[in-house]
Formats: structure tokens, sequence, C-alpha cells
């Protein structure tokens, strides 16, 4: 690769990791594309839009860096649960989505377990996430989940339980994330990954009850 190619990479990565920060700290409505270009130290403004387009494809940009990587070790669970039979079980597949996300959150020391959490009230850029194919381990072990609880709950309890154990998932990693800059204590990161399994797995696999104020006989 000559030196063009070498800047142009150069750039990406800067804009990539200024977007994901700016997201993170100001929400995706807050951001234009020449805020990133700025914070990246581009001199030309237009910077993120030559490379990505739209803040669409920023954010799909800033999504699969950190996505992939995170996708390679969930990829690499999956296997062993296959193989094992263990793709069944709920507290395994919980696991596979808690213990690669973590590890890449806790390993690159950066703002994307942030980034996660805030982009998780974005209705459009969040339903873009499940759209890139780095999500393609993440797709299946929502696939998995589903059909793990189809026993015990109905489709719209199933879709929901999924959607707290979601929001459980990226809200307590961004928080435990951030407290690292903050200079705050956090948990060690085996006792989150601990603790994140075993209240998810209770999300997934609370008991149904009728609902409060519900009409009694």
């Amino acid at each position: 690769m000559g030196p063009v190619g070498r800047r142009g990479d150069a750039a990406r990565a800067a804009l990539v990791a200024s977007a994901e920060r700016l997201f993170a700290s100001r929400g995706v409505e807050g951001v234009s594309l020449r805020d990133v270009s700025a914070d990246a130290g581009q001199r030309n403004h237009s910077a993120a839009q030559y490379h990505f387009g739209d803040r669409a494809g920023l954010i799909a940009a800033v999504y699969e860096n950190r996505m992939h990587l995170v996708d390679a070790r969930r990829q690499a669970l999956l296997d062993v649960l296959r193989a094992d039979g263990r793709d069944t079980d709920v507290r395994s597949l919980v696991q596979a989505l808690v213990v690669p996300l973590v590890d890449v959150v806790a390993t690159t020391d950066g703002w994307y377990g942030r980034f996660l959490a805030r982009t998780r009230w974005e209705p459009d850029a969040w339903q873009a996430l499940f759209d890139l194919p780095a999500a393609a381990s993440l797709n299946v072990v929502l696939r998995l989940l589903d059909r793990a609880l189809a026993a015990d709950l109905p489709p719209a309890l199933r879709r929901s339980r999924v959607d707290q154990l979601m929001t459980l998932l990226v809200g307590t990693i961004g928080g435990w994330e951030g407290a690292h800059d903050r200079g705050q204590r956090r948990l060690p990161r085996s006792v989150l990954v601990s603790e994140l399994v075993s209240t998810g797995l209770a999300v997934l696999t609370a008991p149904v009850h009728e609902p409060i104020g519900a009409a009694r006989a």
C-alpha cells in the first residue's frame, strides 16, 4: 500500500474513533459529520462525508470497527456450543452474548460500550446494527434464544424478555466502561460477566405472573 492509501486508512480510523466518542457522549442527533471531521483533526471538514457518505454510513462503520472482533469471538463460542450440544441451553447462549462483548470493550480502551448504550435509544441506528454482516453471530444467538424459550413463553413475551436483556447488557457494560474514565471503582471483568449472565438469565426465565391489577374471578 502506498502513502496515499496509508493516509486514507489513518484518516478513516481517526474519523471512526472520533465518531464513536462523540456519538457516545452527545447522541447521534447531536453530532454532525463536520463535528466528527474537526474532532478527528481533518483539515477538510467534508472528510467524514467523503469516506462514509452520510451519518448512517459512519454509524455503521463505528459498529463494524468493534463488532467484527466481537463477532469472531462469538462465532467461536457458538461453534463450541454446537459441538457440545449446548446450543439450546439458555445460560450458555446468554454467556455467548455477554462474554465476547465484555472482552472487546475491556481490551480496546474506547467508547464502544457507551456508544451501544446511547444508540440503544436511537431506533434507526439500533436497527442498522442487526443488518450488518458483523452482526451475524448476534442474530444467531437471538434466534437460538427465541427457540429455547418457545416452550415457556409466548412470542410477545419472548420479544419483551430479549429486549430487556439487550437493554440490561448494553446499559451495564456502558456504565462499567465509563466508570474507568470517571475514576470510579468498578467490578473486575470476571465478576461483571458473572453478574450479567446471572441477571440476564433471570430476566429470560422469570416466572410469568398475572398482570398487576388484572381482574380476578
